[in-house]
């Protein structure tokens, strides 16, 4: 997965298209609207409906544009700028997760967040707080915790940009309890690891 310092100002779709230009259509190489329009059934796998995603992604193409990120070549097809790679480094010590967790005694809600040791996380989260302990649903491994950081603001991102109403807009929000089942949350992570271009580990050893 490919991080630069433009991904860091960018919020919202031009965060979501940008991630996916960068991650697939980077290195100088040219990439058309029907590349990127294929996307689309991912994120309706999400967010079903929303009708006008090819239009959203045809106005943040516009954007990337007028911010000199991309440029026009010809009608419909496009080019990534060059621009500073942030170098990540590989951290050894510790497996790095973005992790997906639900709680029977939260039903209706799950917890999204990144920790470098999720069975001291899942611990420390089962206190006097909560009858049942919470439950590993699905993750996101990373190289580094600057990798884990992106890949959390592109899961937020995605949650608060397609549906607000599930954290944005309730009582949880700007913290990592979203309003949602654990399979909604299942395709969200999915989504992620698309447009990152990250192969999610099935399978965690402690």
């Amino acid at each position: 997965m490919k991080i630069d310092n433009r991904s860091k100002e960018l919020k919202g779709w031009d965060f979501l298209v940008y991630t996916i230009i960068n991650n697939y259509f980077s290195d100088n190489k040219e990439f058309t609207l029907q590349e990127v329009y294929s996307f689309e059934e991912k994120f309706k796998e999400v967010y079903p409906m929303n009708f006008h995603i090819k239009d959203k992604i045809r106005q943040v193409l516009q954007h990337l544009r007028d911010k000199g990120i991309i440029s026009f070549v010809s009608r419909g097809v496009y080019k990534m700028l060059p621009n500073e790679i942030v170098d990540i480094q590989v951290e050894e010590k510790h497996q790095n997760l973005v992790y997906l967790i639900s709680n029977e005694s939260i039903p209706g809600w799950v917890k999204i967040g990144r920790t470098s040791k999720i069975d001291q996380r899942l611990k420390n989260l089962y206190n006097t707080s909560v009858p049942l302990p919470f439950y590993l649903e699905d993750f996101i491994t990373a190289s580094s915790k600057e990798e884990s950081m992106f890949i959390e603001k592109a899961i937020h991102t995605i949650i608060d940009t397609l549906n607000p109403d599930l954290r944005k807009n309730t009582e949880a929000n700007k913290r990592e309890f979203f309003k949602m089942t654990p399979e909604e949350g299942k395709k969200i992570f999915s989504l992620v690891a698309h447009i990152t271009a990250i192969n999610p580990v099935q399978i965690y050893i402690q």
